[in-house]
């Protein structure tokens, strides 16, 4: 009885040390196959946004795209939000310096400091939204928006009782030629119609819109069409509460105010940030300045409220066919200017 008590510790270990053995090679082995599942990244990409991740337009749809590409392209992903203009140089130099091989700006407000840093950082690659893009490792992406704008003001006259339909948008340079193709569209259904277009500081700038659509209100505008990142929650309700219609922008906003919300003009950001990530990881992505309208699928119109008659949607729908066929024809997708 003595000698098998002898012999217990000695087996002890034995069991012991086998049992180390066997779950240090099983987790081994997990290891090695989950490493064979999920790649190591191949590239790193920073995303940086103006406005807030939360804002249901400009700045949520972009968030929500590229994380829905993280796993697709295997990169890894960093963002930055709510960025004022004096954050914005030094965050990207930040990213660039830490190595990230995407740099990417959610708006025109990262044109200009990108153009300071990009000569910098000569390995990372800048991409940009509505600017311009000057260096080698630059590509700046815009959105042609006149034939939205037109399709929008036509669509406005059409449905305006009191011939005063109400722009609202950012004062921002690249927001001109939309302005201008909104009123041919509107003076194309009624020459004498008055387009009454208030500014604001941001895409942001929830207060100074709201206070934009009152004011438009208070003119007898039936028919607002705004051209927001946030600010476009306040002004559709301030539209419901008047009882007059509103145009949505970025997303599809119908939601927000079903029976007062005609359509909306709808950027498919997935769109534009899939193909900008294939390229990429193809080595195919451009330099300099691409743009994407209608005819390529980056703008599209959402579909209409039930308050816009069965003509109406078929003068539109015809309009935006005609538009989108004259393109096809006189240029490519994706041209790069």
């Amino acid at each position: 009885m003595n000698r098998q008590l002898q012999w217990f510790p000695f087996l002890f270990v034995v069991v012991v040390v086998v049992l180390l053995v066997s779950i240090t090679w099983r987790f081994s082995s997990n290891m090695s196959q989950l490493n064979k599942i999920t790649p190591h990244p191949q590239f790193r990409v920073a995303l940086l946004l103006e406005g807030p991740s939360f804002d249901q337009g400009w700045n949520s749809s972009a968030l929500e795209s590229i994380s829905r590409l993280r796993d697709r392209f295997s990169f890894e992903l960093q963002i930055a939000d709510q960025l004022s203009a004096a954050k914005i140089t030094e965050t990207a130099s930040q990213y660039a310096a830490q190595g990230y091989d995407l740099v990417i700006g959610h708006g025109v407000a990262f044109s200009e400091p990108f153009y300071h840093v990009a000569p910098y950082y000569p390995k990372t690659r800048f991409i940009t939204f509505n600017g311009k893009a000057t260096y080698p490792n630059q590509t700046n992406i815009g959105y042609d928006m006149k034939d939205s704008g037109y399709l929008m003001g036509k669509l406005s006259a059409l449905m305006s009782k009191t011939h005063q339909v109400g722009y609202i948008v950012a004062n921002k340079p690249n927001e001109a030629i939309q302005i201008e193709w909104f009123k041919r569209g509107v003076a194309s259904i009624k020459p004498l119609a008055t387009v009454h277009v208030k500014t604001v500081g941001s895409y942001n700038d929830d207060a100074a819109a709201l206070k934009a659509a009152q004011d438009l209100i208070a003119h007898r505008v039936d028919v607002i069409y705004t051209l927001g990142d946030s600010f476009n929650l306040p002004v559709i309700t301030a539209a419901q509460k008047a009882n007059i219609y509103a145009i949505g922008y970025i997303a599809d906003q119908r939601y927000i105010a079903p029976n007062n919300v005609l359509t909306c003009i709808m950027q498919d950001v997935n769109m534009v940030y899939t193909l900008i990530l294939q390229q990429y990881a193809n080595g195919t992505l451009p330099q300099g300045n691409v743009e994407f309208g209608l005819a390529e699928g980056a703008n599209r119109l959402s579909s209409f409220g039930p308050m816009v008659p069965p003509a109406v949607q078929q003068e539109i729908n015809h309009e935006l066919q005609q538009i989108v066929e004259k393109k096809h024809v006189t240029s490519g997708s994706g041209r790069k200017s």
